[in-house]
């Protein structure tokens, strides 16, 4: 079983990247049944669940929203030997090639759904993360560690699904980068291993209600429409069409207007009327 395990966690990833709540997704196997994602778009995260800071201090997740900052959260546990590392390094290499500075647009937060993770491994997995991401000690990413009823409740409002492999150690889980907006509402799902920079800048501008972001970040954010299938941004082609055929058909009946007085103007002036009292 040891050796089947990463390949079912494979398969579950490649199941859970493709398809979310919103579309109906192709049966995971017997192994992985409830390890699925199911959006809970809209609803907010109850602020007073209880977790542990780094310092193994008693912590609310809504002390991890400043009512002004949108938040990345992710679902790990940190002993992971697979889609955990994968992800998180894959995020941290989004990072890195960003402007932006968590704890300035944005905070993160990781939080590990195994309760056998302690503070101190979580201590130790920020200042990893933290040093290799090269923008100073001070950076907002917390890596947070729980109770077991904690756990349940965090990611059953988030609606992720996991599953123990007791023959493994191993969770089968899927990853997915949560996007909330300050007030602990669930904006936006972006699922997969490898994370696009444009898509979780317009992600976080648009938790944050256009809080977030340069003027010209939202005009180019407005060309673009989340496309919940793939849990990423894509290039409007159908609202920029409606658009460009409108102003063609503005122009157009502009051009038209004036064609056709322009026309009217030079009937008037060859008119035998015209003519005659011009000769006189």
């Amino acid at each position: 079983m040891k050796r089947l395990f990463p390949s079912l966690v494979l398969a579950a990833l490649l199941s859970a990247t493709l398809c979310t709540a919103a579309h109906a997704a192709p049966p995971l196997p017997i192994e992985f049944k409830g390890a699925d994602i199911k959006e809970r778009l809209g609803e907010f995260l109850d602020a007073n669940i209880p977790v542990f800071d780094e310092e193994g201090d008693v912590r609310k997740i809504g002390d991890y929203f400043d009512g002004e900052t949108p938040v990345l959260l992710t679902l790990n546990y940190f002993r992971c030997e697979g889609i955990c590392t994968t992800q998180l390094n894959q995020l941290l290499r989004t990072l890195k090639t960003m402007d932006w500075v968590p704890g300035k647009e944005f905070r993160i937060v990781t939080v590990s759904f195994d309760p056998r993770d302690t503070p101190e491994i979580a201590k130790g997995k920020r200042k990893s993360y933290v040093d290799a991401l090269g923008k100073g000690d001070d950076v907002s990413w917390s890596f947070l560690t729980a109770r077991p009823k904690a756990i349940a409740a965090i990611t059953a409002q988030l609606g992720y699904g996991y599953k123990y492999d007791e023959s493994s150690g191993q969770y089968a889980h899927s990853p997915v980068v949560y996007v909330l907006g300050a007030d602990r509402l669930i904006s936006r799902y972006v699922y997969g291993l490898t994370y696009n920079a444009r898509d979780i800048e317009f992600s976080v501008i648009d938790a944050s209600n256009g809080r977030v972001g340069t003027l010209g970040d939202k005009i180019l954010l407005s060309c673009f429409v989340f496309d919940p299938e793939h849990g990423g941004y894509a290039f409007a082609w159908g609202f920029m069409r409606i658009g460009g055929a409108l102003v063609a058909l503005t122009v157009g009946l502009w051009l038209l207007f004036w064609w056709r007085r322009e026309r009217r103007h030079r009937v008037d002036e060859t008119s035998p009327r015209n003519l005659l009292e011009t000769a006189t």
